[in-house]
Order: C-alpha cells, then structure tokens, then sequence
C-alpha cells in the first residue's frame, strides 16, 4: 500500500480559521479595537513564525504588561485547539485513499503535545495510520529526511509516496527533495513563479484525494 503523506495545518485541519476565531476573542477579551484582527493574523504568519516573535508582536500591539505577554503562546495555542473543527469531506477523503489502496500518514513541524491534541481531539488518529511530529524526531520539513522517519514508522518504502501540503517552502520542496510526487493545496494562492512547480495543484482535500487515486501508483 504506497504512502499518502498528509500535512495537518492548514490542509487536514483549518487552523487559519481557528486562529482567526481565537484572534477575534482575545481582542474581544483585552477590550481591544475589534480593527486590529488582521493586525493579529499577520503577526501569526499563518502559524509559520516561530512563537517568540508572535508572542512580541501581540504583546507589542496590545500593549500587554509582562506578565500578560508571558503567556500569550500558552493562550494561542489553546485558542487554536478550542476553535478547531474538522470538515466532515476530510473523513471521507482519507477513507476513500485506504479504500483505493493508500496509506494515509501525517508528517507535521511542530511541537508536542500540541501537534498531537490536534490529530487525537479531531479523531484524525483513527483515520490514519499514525504521524511524526518534527519536535519529536528532531527534523522539520523540508529536511527531506523527515520522510524517510516516517515511511521507516509506516512500515512502508518511500517508492510511489505523494505527499499533500499547503505550503510551497516546507512541504512541497520538502517532498520534492525527498524524491516523491506532491499537490500543493493552494487556498487561492498563487504559486511562486521562481520555483519548480508541484505534480499537481487541489484546492481541497478530496480534490488532492482524486488526483493521487487517479493517479493509479
């Protein structure tokens, strides 16, 4: 059963969404201008910047004390988990790749216990066959050896494995380092002109699903 390597943020769950939801609260919470959402989202960098800088940043905008500011990170990531919701297509898709012959697996950068409430709250670990989360084995995508740690974890060789992602610098360059075919889930962006672009281009889960099954290996 070839290998169907998923990245959690932002292409198994929305959790550009759920920040955004968070964000509105918080806001909301300090008694702050509700204006300052978008001020709140690019200071997130869709979850890609690292959370010292985040933290800075909203404490910087808000005007927080030390104290407030200490534990933003603690308060952002548990917004994030507390506003999560899985779309009900995601289920679906995944059980029409293990029907069609595939081995779903996530392979996500970040930190645990966070990366793994995500996949445990939303019953992802039921619909897959497990995951790596980079603080554990220590390599973050695009470090192409991250895919081999998983496919050694899947029982699985890394021959005829695609790889799923929604970001063009980790895991689609990840993956293409690693040697294995990807579908970028482009949530109506653009791809960047000066790289080498994707097997293929989803704008949804079950739409990437289609492309890997039709694919035939």
């Amino acid at each position: 059963m070839p290998l169907l390597f998923l990245d959690l943020d932002n292409t198994l769950v929305d959790r550009a969404a759920a920040y955004r939801l968070w964000a509105q609260g918080f806001l909301a919470q300090q008694g702050a201008d509700p204006a300052l959402l978008e001020e709140m989202v690019r200071a997130d960098g869709d979850g890609l910047r690292p959370k010292p800088e985040v933290q800075a940043d909203i404490a910087q905008l808000l005007d927080l004390d030390a104290e407030q500011a200490a534990t933003i990170t603690t308060v952002l990531r548990q917004g994030v988990l507390d506003h999560l919701a899985l779309d009900p297509t995601v289920p679906v898709a995944l059980e029409k790749a293990r029907a069609a012959g595939w081995t779903p697996f996530i392979v996500t950068n970040g930190v645990v216990p966070q990366q793994d409430l995500k996949i445990t709250n939303l019953g992802l670990d039921a619909l897959v066959d497990g995951w790596v989360v980079s603080d554990v084995v220590g390599v973050r995508k695009p470090d192409p050896r991250i895919f081999t740690i998983a496919a050694e974890q899947a029982g699985q060789p890394l021959e005829g494995a695609w790889m799923v992602g929604d970001a063009h610098d980790t895991d689609i360059e990840g993956a293409q380092a690693a040697g294995l075919r990807c579908i970028y889930m482009s949530r109506g962006r653009a791809w960047p002109q000066d790289l080498p672009e994707p097997d293929a281009f989803a704008d949804s889960l079950p739409e990437a699903v289609d492309i890997v099954i039709a694919s035939g290996t």
